[in-house]
């Protein structure tokens, strides 16, 4: 698991879906999207889509600290064809070694954050997984890949 903060609260993605984790780049914004919607950058030729972690969850930008980064992630597209996603996300500093069924319910059902996955607890406190898949509504999706063919 790739480990990142929101605040003061950690959460995690599953590493076998992170491409590459990369410093903050030069983004191009898209004029009209929704708040989230950091823009697009050029990843090794292909256009990919960024979306900001703390404004989706947070409702505020990212800060820029050194340890803010983009994780690429492969996101599942509507015709089954895995596509780049660009992740903002602050304090990506470690990794974490877990099981899937390690992680429990939290318990709390938000239909505004379906992202948000089950919980592990370490000697630091609990990590929330993220479901990549779930992070963006279908009209997001729609703008986004859009956007960057």
């Amino acid at each position: 698991m790739l480990v990142f903060h929101l605040d003061r609260d950690r959460y995690a993605i599953d590493a076998a879906q992170v491409v590459s984790v990369l410093p903050l780049v030069r983004i191009k914004t898209i004029p009209q999207a929704p708040a989230a919607v950091a823009g697009l950058f050029d990843y090794r030729g292909e256009l990919v889509p960024v979306i900001d972690l703390c404004q989706l969850a947070l409702g505020r930008a990212a800060r820029q600290l050194l340890s803010t980064r983009i994780i690429v992630v492969d996101y599942p597209g509507d015709d089954g064809r895995m596509r780049k996603l660009g992740l903002i996300a602050e304090q990506v500093l470690e990794t974490l070694r877990r099981d899937a069924h390690q992680f429990e319910a939290s318990g709390i059902d938000s239909p505004d954050a379906s992202y948000l996955g089950p919980v592990v607890s370490d000697a630091r406190g609990p990590i929330q997984l993220v479901g990549v898949a779930e992070l963006l509504p279908e009209s997001v999706r729609e703008l986004l890949f859009k956007a960057a063919a």
